[in-house]
Formats: structure tokens, C-alpha cells, sequence
């Protein structure tokens, strides 16, 4: 049986049961209700659904890229071009606008720039075959439209997480383009640091062939979900769940407000084109393809993060379990940026902490927010 249909009838033989034994009694109580209340919580969250916070309109859309433009409600003539790279981890794109109090496009629009965001969509089986060359083909696609909308010939380019690799590809392939690269939480050099990630990466690659293959050409964002669990299971599958309890107890609504919106990012699941996925475990997991310079090709041009010379941004975070910040650091061994032009920032928390925590837009994204406003 299905695990998630499994969970399911058993929350909903626990209301059931509950029901059947205090209803008919009057026993509403207080920890009735709050048991109750648990218990929808749960319930509600087996259909996750997410958006965007902030105001955007769609500007371009091919394929996988859904291209959002952000209007600086403070500034309509911002000139400040800047793109955004969310993560491509079988998660929603809004990760970069994730609550009015946790956006990284509002912390940008507070200092004046004008905000891009590409949303990546989840693939259908006419979209299985894309892969990182395509991928980055698409990120191509979404600089030219900026360029064109705008004028400006080098822009911002920011990715998170996955998404910072993406963009240190990019910028090696079209440095002209760019004006100031910002990776966060990104890994670059995998063998910089140990991590459980590059573990399960020395599975046989029939193992995450065979991932692809059980979804016709899909990978599942389930599976990767699933991965990232069993990595912290205790948090996942325990903690989590007895800090909603303790928070319905104590009629922490904030906190509740807090735990669901969160929920609901986390749980729902994208399906990414096999080939991307496959590309992605061979030349990074694998093979750290990103630190021999023109190994990895794509369409025939070789990768070389020598060719990048703009000014460039590292964040990392002090807790990150799933990208140590040696992996990201290592990007300015490999790059021709003068060292006084690479800027390191070590946030306290962990991996998601670092891409859209409160103390890191707070204090960290802000300081990236200022320096880049020296570079145009």
C-alpha cells in the first residue's frame, strides 16, 4: 500500500475513533478540540498548494520557464536589473518570495532594484528529454527577454541552492552578460567537504536510472523529497510533529501559521525531466565536473568557471547539512574574479535558513543587496 494512503487511513481512523468515543458523551474538552484541530491540520496538509506573495506579472513562458517580473512598488523606474534562480529540486519556485515576511525579491525592491524570478515548472512526459544544457539555454532565454525589456546589457544573476550552480554554468558560458554572480548554499567543489548527499551520490548510476525509468521519464520530486528527509528522519518524522502539538497547545497561532505555510512548500512535489536530473547526479555528485575546466560540455562548448571574471557573492551557511559551506567557497579557487572582488558570507543557520530565513534576509541578503548596488 501506498505509504501516503496508509498515513492517510490512519489519521482518519484516529478522528473517526475519537469521534465515536467523545461525541456522543459531550466531551467537547479543550484537548479534544485541540487533538481535533491536529488532526484537520494534518489532513489539510495532504493537498499542499502554494503562490507567490508578492505582485508579478508573467512576462515569458517556454517550456519549463515561467518568466515573473516583480514591479518595484517603491520605485516603478528601478534600473537595477536582477535575476533569481530558485532551486530546481522537485520544490515550488516561491522559495524566492516564500511570505510578505520572508521574501527575497522584497528585500531587492527595498533597495531599489527591478526583480526577476524563473519559475520552474513541473515537467510533463513531452518534457522529459530537457536537460541542463537545455536548462540553461532557458536561463538564456530569460536574460535576453530582461535585456530586451530593459535595455541594460549585463544584469544580476542569483541562484539558490541548485540554482546557484545553474547560474555559475551560466555565467562561465555568457560572461559578457553578467554583472555580478551570487551563489548561495550552492554546491561547486563536492569534494571540498563531506556530505550525505555525495554519499548517496556513490550509489550505481542504475540506481537513479532505475528512479527515472519508474516515472516514465520523469524523476519524481517524491523520491528526492524522501531523500532529504532520511538525512534528518528524527526531524522530519518525529520533532516536527510534536512541535505542532506543543504549538496547538500553547495556542501558538503565529507558530501554527507558521508550520503550515511551511508544510506546504516543503511537501509539495515537482517532477524534473529525467535527463536533467541524471545530468545533474553524473557531472556534479558524481564526477565534480564543475572543477575540471571544459570536461563537462554542453552543445559542444566546454564548462570553465575561469572565464568568469565579474564581481561574485558566496553565501554558505554555518549549519548546512546538505551543501557545507567549503562546497560554495570553493567557487573562487576556479574563477579568474580578482580575490578582493569575491565577497564570502557565513549565515548561522542551515541550508534553507540561508536562502530565506528571517535573520538572513535580515542581515546577510541585505548586505548582498548592498554591495551589488556598487557594481550598476
Amino acid at each position: 500500500m501506498n505509504l501516503d494512503v496508509k498515513n492517510e487511513r490512519i489519521l482518519s481512523w484516529y478522528k473517526e475513533s475519537l469521534s465515536l468515543m467523545f461525541a456522543p458523551l459531550g466531551f467537547w474538552t479543550d484537548k479534544y478540540r485541540k487533538t481535533m484541530r491536529y488532526y484537520d491540520i494534518l489532513f489539510s496538509l495532504k493537498n499542499p498548494q502554494n503562490g507567490w506573495c508578492t505582485y508579478n506579472n508573467i512576462i515569458y513562458e517556454h517550456q519549463t520557464l515561467r518568466l515573473r517580473h516583480f514591479p518595484n512598488p517603491d520605485d516603478p523606474k528601478a534600473r537595477r536589473p536582477i535575476l533569481i534562480l530558485p532551486p530546481q529540486a522537485g520544490h515550488h519556485s516561491c522559495l524566492a518570495d516564500y511570505s510578505p515576511a520572508q521574501s527575497l525579491v522584497r528585500v531587492f525592491h527595498r533597495y531599489g532594484y527591478d526583480v526577476y524570478v524563473t519559475e520552474w515548472l513541473s515537467a510533463t512526459p513531452e518534457y522529459k528529454e530537457l536537460g541542463i544544457d537545455d536548462y540553461i539555454r532557458l536561463t538564456d532565454e530569460a536574460v535576453e527577454e530582461i535585456r530586451r525589456r530593459t535595455g541594460i546589457y549585463r544584469i544580476h544573476i542569483i541562484g539558490q541552492c541548485q540554482g546557484g550552480w545553474q547560474a555559475a554554468i551560466y555565467t562561465a558560458l555568457y560572461p559578457e552578460k553578467i554583472a555580478t554572480l551570487v551563489i548561495a548554499a550552492s554546491p561547486i567543489d563536492v569534494y571540498a567537504a563531506p556530505s550525505e548527499i555525495i554519499e548517496y551520490a556513490r550509489l550505481p548510476m542504475e540506481f537513479f536510472e532505475y528512479l527515472v525509468a519508474r516515472g516514465n521519464g520523469l524523476m519524481d520530486g517524491r523520491y528526492i523529497l524522501m531523500g532529504f528527509k532520511s538525512m534528518q528522519a528524527d526531524e522530519h518524522y518525529v520533532r516536527k510533529y510534536q512541535r505542532l502539538w506543543e504549538m496547538i497547545d500553547k495556542c501558538d497561532e503565529d507558530g501554527i501559521k507558521r508550520f503550515i505555510r511551511f508544510e506546504n512548500w516543503y511537501e509539495e512535489t515537482h517532477y524534473l525531466p529525467g535527463r536533467f536530473y541524471l545530468d545533474a547526479i553524473k557531472n556534479i555528485f558524481k564526477e565534480n565536473n564543475l572543477t575540471k575546466p571544459g570536461v563537462w560540455k554542453l552543445k559542444g562548448r566546454g564548462i570553465d568557471l575561469g572565464n568568469i571574471e565579474c564581481p561574485i557573492i558566496i553565501m554558505a551557511g554555518a549549519k548546512d547539512h546538505i551543501t557545507p559551506p567549503p562546497q560554495a567557497f570553493a567557487l573562487r579557487k576556479y574563477v579568474k574574479t580578482p580575490q578582493e572582488n569575491i565577497i564570502e558570507i557565513l549565515t548561522p543557520g542551515g541550508h534553507i535558513g540561508t536562502l530565506m530565513g528571517t535573520e538572513a534576509l535580515r542581515e546577510d541578503w541585505t548586505k548582498v543587496a548592498e554591495v551589488m548596488k556598487l557594481v550598476i
